[in-house]
């Protein structure tokens, strides 16, 4: 099977940026910043001129127009609205992208680990390394998570992963479905499973590919230890347990 461009769609806090690091490794194609289509991000502006003209027929021509080159992409589905994401699945379709869908079994701790990003200021190791000692010391206090706003949260996330699968599947699309417990949980190593993930794009590698050995080496946050700090995050990952469906 020849190599194919690859599109990743996924939610936040789901490993896709280890994943996507990982796969740019392996591909012949370029990859694009993270997320291009977020505001003050490579690709923003065009989801910033929707929001003004609301034209579907021009959101589609322009995301074509940057997939023209076929640049590998992560787009989270939950931050940007679903007309961006439809037509970001359209314009890959047509160009031929393979397309995996990343999410999390564990819904309740993939929005606990969102909640302690936002409360702590902390979204990657980098930025945990720094301020997680602070917070520690008592030199920076975590901000308080708005419980209320859980169910919104909750509900926005399933219609958007719910909307994503109703347009893959009414185009007929082979999308492969990865699951992150299942990539960095596994008996397999992380490295297995990217080279098993990669071979589905037509990419051939193995798991001791020198160029996976940042990733294999690459370390989480560890946001287990901070989340004590965070004032009512049990109480808010108890009322996600209740809401997340299992």
């Amino acid at each position: 099977m020849p190599e194919k461009p690859w599109i990743i769609l996924t939610l936040r806090r789901t490993g896709g940026t280890e994943l996507t690091a990982a796969l740019a490794q392996l591909s012949a194609f370029r990859t694009i910043e993270h997320e291009p289509f977020n505001p003050e991000r490579k690709l923003g502006a065009i989801t910033e001129g929707f929001a003004a003209h609301g034209d579907t027929a021009r959101l589609r021509a322009e995301i074509d127009t940057a997939l023209r080159d076929t640049p590998n992409i992560k787009h989270c589905i939950e931050v940007l609205p679903i007309p961006v994401t439809q037509a970001l699945i359209d314009a890959g379709q047509a160009r031929g992208y393979h397309m995996i869908l990343l999410t999390r079994r564990n819904e309740a701790k993939r929005i606990g680990s969102l909640l302690l990003a936002g409360a702590t200021g902390a979204w990657g190791a980098t930025d945990a390394a720094r301020i997680y000692p602070k917070i520690i010391s008592g030199a920076q206090k975590p901000h308080t998570i708005d419980l209320a706003r859980l169910p919104h949260r909750v509900h926005a996330d399933f219609a958007a992963l719910g909307q994503t699968l109703t347009l893959l599947r009414n185009r007929g699309i082979a999308w492969d479905w990865q699951v992150f417990e299942e990539i960095y949980l596994s008996e397999r190593s992380p490295a297995e499973q990217v080279v098993a993930i990669a071979r589905r794009a037509g990419i051939v590698a193995q798991p001791d590919d020198t160029r996976l050995q940042v990733f294999s080496k690459s370390k989480g946050q560890n946001s287990t230890e901070i989340a004590a700090y965070v004032p009512n995050f049990a109480e808010a990952l108890t009322r996600l347990e209740t809401l997340c469906a299992a």
